[in-house]
């Protein structure tokens, strides 16, 4: 295959500019635009073999259907969303080209991406998987399969559960009216740790988060789950004894590990 040019939607920051950077470290030419760039996506869509859909959720769908009818049957729509049922459904209805839904599951941030895996939702043709494939592999990531639908359930549990727990906590710490400095002084490691996991979601993107259970159709239905929890920890603590709550924690233990 000749040298790939990839244009990225969304490509100055965030996903898509660590996304660039992994395809630019692969020989490969990267076209990226902004609200701000001087190329646009009509610019992207007629210089690239590949264009990758990396904006917020909010705006995935708009963005789809802008690009979608702009490309060939040659060429490959990916998007790097974390939900994909939804923008794969977009990208197979609003193109002809190839479409593959692609999910890193890790931020932008993190350095070391080597072990790390990225979802792959092949939608339509197979012209481009493989080369996506060994993209993913060659820069030391794990390559993962997933119907869409699969994707989005399991996003539920580890994106928007995890979430909803991490901005609960702060919530609560924030109504206790103690201090970050005086928290500090009694952390141990472990809550350190959460503090840090805390400070994150709240200041660095948290509109990010809060799209992520918000977008996810599912999310609704694990906030019930995750009430129902709360309600039977909170009974067990206030009415029942410590031999019930011991037998409902070892229970929960077996059952998950």
């Amino acid at each position: 295959m000749k040298k790939i040019k990839v244009g990225i939607i969304g490509g100055t920051k965030g996903m898509g500019h660590w996304f660039a950077y992994i395809l630019r470290k692969s020989g490969c030419t990267v076209h990226v635009c902004g609200r701000k760039t001087k190329l646009q996506i009509n610019d992207l869509a007629r210089l690239c073999n590949v264009i990758a859909v990396a904006v917020p959720i909010s705006a995935t769908a708009d963005i789809i259907k802008q690009v979608g009818p702009l490309l060939t049957k040659d060429q490959l729509l990916m998007d790097l969303t974390s939900l994909k049922k939804e923008p794969v459904k977009l990208m197979l209805k609003y193109s002809q080209a190839e479409v593959i839904g692609c999910h890193p599951l890790f931020g932008p941030q993190l350095k070391d991406v080597s072990g790390q895996n990225v979802i792959l939702c092949p939608a339509r043709g197979r012209k481009w998987l493989g080369w996506l494939k060994q993209l993913i592999k060659k820069n030391k990531m794990v390559v993962r399969e997933a119907t869409p639908e699969k994707h989005d359930k399991m996003m539920t549990v580890i994106q928007a559960l995890n979430h909803l727990n991490t901005i609960s906590l702060g919530i609560a710490l924030a109504r206790t009216k103690i201090t970050s400095s005086e928290i500090n002084k009694f952390s141990t490691p472990i809550f350190r740790t959460k503090l840090d996991i805390i400070r994150k979601v709240f200041s660095e993107s948290p509109e990010l988060y809060v799209d992520i259970i918000t977008e996810n159709p599912e999310a609704v239905k694990m906030l019930d789950i995750y009430e129902e929890a709360l309600k039977d920890i909170r009974e067990k603590i206030k009415f029942g004894s410590k031999m019930e709550s011991k037998v409902a924690v070892a229970k929960v233990a077996k059952k998950l590990f």
